[in-house]
């Protein structure tokens, strides 16, 4: 579902799929080729959300523009999500940056501010606290998320071979008409 809000319409290119129960709201942008699966909740009101091309934002995952807190004066924060990158079921951003090539495991929290550097990999339940770096290529894991390892040459590659599968399961979803 496309809701607008305050004028701002989501736009989605013509090739995402996007399920029927999933909820778009506001300044929300998705790139070609990605995928939002059931029940998943994008919400662009406080400020713009961003999701490149060749993404999957996978069932019941929320993504939210943030309000953040300082002193007395409020910002807001966007979402940006890259290129190639698969957003677990059930995860969170808020008002964070995702950068290419990466997977967001299941039940985890990226919260504002944090950015997650490219080919990185946020283990599954893990909690990426408010203005946390993860640098590239890195594994982290934990409440609060901690580094684990740098990925391996294989893993990386596997991180865009499992973005690629999503486009392939999303584009028979499309031809099954459940859009």
């Amino acid at each position: 579902m496309l809701v607008e809000f305050e004028g701002k319409k989501p736009r989605v290119h013509k090739t995402v799929f996007l399920h029927p129960t999933a909820t778009l709201i506001g300044d929300v942008r998705v790139g070609e080729r990605s995928s939002v699966w059931p029940g998943a909740v994008i919400r662009g009101d406080f400020s713009s959300v961003r999701i490149g091309r060749y993404t999957s934002i996978q069932d019941n995952a929320v993504i939210h523009s943030a309000d953040a807190y300082e002193f007395k004066a409020v910002r807001y924060l966007p979402v940006r999500v890259g290129d190639h990158v698969v957003v677990g079921h059930g995860a969170l951003l808020h008002g964070c940056t995702v950068a290419d090539n990466c997977i967001v495991g299941a039940g985890s929290i990226v919260f504002n501010g944090a950015k997650v550097g490219e080919g990185s990999l946020i283990g599954m339940g893990s909690v990426v606290l408010a203005n946390v770096e993860v640098p590239p290529r890195t594994v982290v894991v934990g409440i609060p998320a901690r580094p684990l390892r740098r990925l391996t040459d294989e893993e990386f590659k596997r991180i865009r071979i499992q973005a690629e599968n999503y486009v392939k399961l999303a584009q028979r979803h499309k031809k099954a008409k459940l859009r």
